[in-house]
């Protein structure tokens, strides 16, 4: 099946882990993109990070944001993550130790992101009590409601395109991509991904990173 569109991961999949983009991966997207697959990508940054990048990579600024919180297609914004209950749950936390959001969490709408400085079975442990969900993404530590998660803003997303969520090809190495990896049409993941990714996903590349990336686009006939 050639896919009806490519959402792609941006941290650890698109990037390093220094967070440095991968020129090769960009290349590819971008190609992949003009050639009329639109790219996608989903990301657990905020929009205004996410919407810039993908611009700037030469996509077509649609954007999965915030683990699926936010959602934009087109120019059109949607908020479809609820933040009352995540910022409730860092209140608590905030009262038993000193915690450091995320720079980015002045533009955060949808959800709480905290700096990798505490444990995150700790988090998850303190909040047990709380009708939220952690999900650690080995570059932060993510507060959000239950049902928050990247295929949720990807059905969303997909909507908003008028595709199905099953022509959509995803790519990713982390478990926030999880939900991707397994609810869309075919799920990719890419070397360096960690082992619920890998095992989520439908085909896992040997190259790590941005290499893995070009290997899955032409893994999928696009490339």
């Amino acid at each position: 099946m050639i896919p009806s569109a490519v959402a792609v991961d941006v941290d650890g999949t698109i990037t390093d882990m220094r967070k440095n983009l991968q020129c090769n991966a960009m290349e590819a997207l971008r190609q992949v993109h003009a050639e009329g697959t639109p790219v996608i990508l989903a990301t657990g940054n905020v929009l205004p990070i996410a919407y810039g990048l993908s611009r700037f990579i030469g996509l077509g600024g649609t954007v999965v944001a915030e683990n699926g919180g936010v959602v934009c297609h087109d120019e059109r914004v949607e908020v479809i993550g609820d933040p009352s209950q995540p910022r409730e749950a860092f209140e608590h936390l905030s009262r038993l130790v000193d915690l450091e959001r995320l720079f980015t969490d002045e533009w955060r709408l949808s959800e709480v992101a905290l700096r990798g400085k505490v444990e995150p079975q700790w988090v998850i442990e303190q909040l047990k009590e709380f009708p939220v969900r952690v999900q650690a993404s080995g570059f932060a530590i993510h507060i959000m409601q239950l049902d928050h998660c990247k295929m949720r803003g990807l059905r969303r997303a997909a909507e908003m395109m008028g595709i199905e969520p099953g022509r959509i090809a995803t790519i990713g190495d982390s478990d926030n991509d999880v939900s991707m990896l397994k609810g869309c049409g075919r799920g990719i993941a890419v070397g360096n991904a960690t082992d619920a990714a890998k095992e989520a996903a439908d085909e896992v590349m040997p190259g790590e990173h941005g290499e893995g990336v070009v290997q899955a686009l032409r893994s999928l006939g696009l490339y």
